[in-house]
């Protein structure tokens, strides 16, 4: 008897174990999967964005690092909503209106947000000067935000290792740019690249140099929910 009672409390500590490991099991991957980034590729459809000195169309450019940036993410353990996946406006009606499309893309962001407040955003873009000499990948961030301002200066330390090696450039604060006003969590505009510039407008369009910019951002957004 007491040889049947042993090997029955045995087996119910052997099942226990077992739960124990699923239940851990799932609760690891919950911590993986409940971080969200949501993806904002700056322009689309009739709003092409800056015009490269290649030629290139920022929103093209803009859509590639998004979708290499998604990729990156997915693979670290984060979820990913994209505002857009193909080249089109944001908005209803059949007419492009900068408004709508700015709107659609706050709703999208804000409703991901009341779905999983443990989110931020990264709205891709890339820049343009008069200077063809002015280069280098910067991030904005709305100042009346401090987690946006943590956020922008952890992606900021990882463009400046590993983008702006000749010359470090510095998060900058804003107090106009609409989505990130209109956004309800912590986001960032990272302008990747100058299209003003030929060396950068060059890279900006190549793909080896697009996942290479998508990993380096990926390490800031990692480090800002890792300091959370």
């Amino acid at each position: 008897m007491s040889a049947v009672l042993l090997l029955a409390v045995t087996l119910v500590a052997c099942n226990m174990d077992k739960v124990a490991e699923v239940e851990s099991k799932k609760r690891i991957e919950s911590e993986k999967r409940d971080k969200v980034v949501v993806i904002d590729p700056g322009h689309g459809g009739e709003d092409p964005g800056k015009v490269g000195v290649n030629k290139a169309k920022e929103k093209d450019v803009n859509l590639e690092i998004s979708k290499e940036l998604r990729s990156v993410l997915i693979k670290a353990g984060f979820d990913v909503v994209m505002t857009r996946e193909n080249d089109k406006s944001l908005g209803a009606g059949d007419r492009f209106s900068k408004v709508g499309d700015l709107n659609k893309r706050c709703e999208i962001i804000n409703n991901t947000y009341v779905e999983n407040n443990n989110c931020v955003l990264i709205s891709i873009h890339q820049n343009s000067f008069t200077q063809e000499s002015v280069h280098g990948a910067q991030s904005f961030y709305y100042q009346r935000s401090e987690e946006s301002k943590r956020l922008a200066e952890l992606v900021q330390k990882e463009l400046n290792v590993g983008i702006n090696t000749e010359k470090e450039k510095k998060e900058k604060p804003n107090d106009s740019y609409y989505m990130l006003i209109n956004s309800k969590c912590p986001g960032i505009i990272v302008e990747c690249g100058f299209l003003s510039n030929n060396k950068e407008a060059a890279n900006l369009v190549d793909e080896k140099y697009q996942k290479e910019i998508s990993k380096i951002l990926c390490r800031g957004i990692v480090k800002y929910f890792d300091k959370k």
